[in-house]
């Protein structure tokens, strides 16, 4: 699924606060976002369909966030990944979207999350 997106609504005024509160805490703030990339990923595999289990296995946040760059990238790397992803289908173990599902869980308290990261982390 490396190269493939999608976009949380609201994602610009959830940037631009993150890029206030860097500015004074950039550490923090790239560990707060790799907390929750690792939460985020986690509850992804939880989601991934499983038939031999090589797709959850090749889920990875690719990029991880540092001081300089708050951004983590999860990928699932298998070359049916997207099928298995956006496809419809019975799945004995798992969820279609399982990916999008889990970044939009975690989008409905990112923010807020970010912010508790941070200033445990300070």
């Amino acid at each position: 699924m490396a190269g493939e997106g999608f976009q949380i609504k609201g994602i610009s005024e959830v940037s631009q606060a993150l890029k206030r509160l860097a500015l004074h805490f950039p550490y923090s703030a790239a560990k707060a976002l790799n907390e929750i990339a690792e939460v985020t990923m986690t509850d992804a595999k939880e989601r991934t369909p499983v038939e031999f289990g090589l797709l959850k296995a090749s889920g990875k946040i690719s990029t991880h966030a540092t001081p300089t760059s708050l951004a983590a990238q999860l990928t699932f790397g298998t070359e049916y990944a997207i099928y298995v992803h956006e496809i419809p289908a019975r799945h004995a173990v798992g969820e279609v979207k399982f990916l999008e599902n889990a970044v939009n869980k975690a989008a409905a308290t990112f923010a807020q999350d970010v912010a508790d990261g941070i200033a445990g982390n300070i």
